[in-house]
């Protein structure tokens, strides 16, 4: 178990997040997703596509930010170097909790033909047209990109403290209008996308469960920034939208940031 640890992380360390190439889902898993309270819940750090995909270790170099929200009060999440699951916290009161965990930025160079996929699937219609507009679809794309995930956890049954909403300050975030742990399978949720704390329109927030990752409900932001999604499945959810700007230097053409947000729906 500890050669595996050190070679993986040497590998990671090798690569860095430039070697996750930005096409990658990013997303948080917590240990359980329900629990009780005084229990310690580790929280693991994922990147792939539809729930599947290989565990990251806590590499302090790698985020801005591992973090989480118990009420209004707002602390780092536990984990040494190399740890993984990457971090834990222990739930002390009953009710939500919220993690959050923003990369440090990145590069990637993706061929015409990866980038192209790239932006047909996350819905980045604004690269598209930019780039078909200015005969740019043949050349290869150069992308600066930021991993913004968080993660809600229940303790217990009862509600005293609800850090469902809270708002973790992120360039893009997934902010859930009603908790998800008051909801039953079934029910409308309804999020709201900000960047750079202002509401994001026209954005495509993608919706997936665990039990059924090939169902992926596709939905465009309103005018608020906000989306709603039903509920369709029990298990967890992986909720993700994708922002991205032009850059004008010569590092990178564009600038991307990358929101998911994670949770347990209980069966009815």
């Amino acid at each position: 178990m500890k050669n595996r640890w050190l070679i993986q992380v040497m590998i990671l360390l090798g690569c860095g997040w430039s070697g996750l190439a930005p096409a990658h889902d990013f997303w948080l898993e917590a240990h359980p997703f329900y629990t009780s309270v005084g229990k310690s819940v580790d929280i693991s750090l994922h990147v792939g596509t539809g729930f599947s995909g290989d565990s990251l270790p806590n590499i302090s170099d790698w985020y801005d930010d591992f973090s989480v929200f118990e009420g209004a009060q707002r602390k780092p999440v536990n984990g040494e170097l190399g740890r993984d699951p990457a971090g834990y916290f222990v739930t002390k009161k009953a009710g939500s909790y919220a993690v959050g965990y923003q990369s440090t930025s990145s590069y990637a160079e993706l061929d015409p033909a990866t980038f192209m996929k790239y932006m047909t699937e996350e819905g980045l219609d604004n690269a598209l047209l930019y780039r078909q507009q200015h005969k740019l679809m043949e050349q290869p794309a150069k992308e600066n990109f930021i991993r913004h995930a968080k993660a809600l956890i229940q303790a217990g049954d009862q509600f005293k403290i609800d850090s469902s909403g809270k708002v973790f300050g992120y360039a893009l975030e997934i902010i859930p209008l009603q908790n998800p742990y008051r909801l039953q399978s079934g029910a409308a949720l309804t999020v709201q996308i900000l960047y750079q704390g202002q509401p994001a329109a026209n954005v495509l927030l993608q919706a997936s469960s665990k039990p059924a990752t090939e169902s992926v409900q596709r939905v465009r932001s309103n005018e608020q920034g906000q989306a709603t999604i039903i509920l369709d499945q029990a298990g967890a959810w992986l909720l993700k939208a994708v922002k991205i700007v032009r850059l004008n230097n010569q590092k990178a053409d564009w600038q991307s940031h990358w929101a998911s947000l994670t949770f347990e729906m209980r069966r009815p």
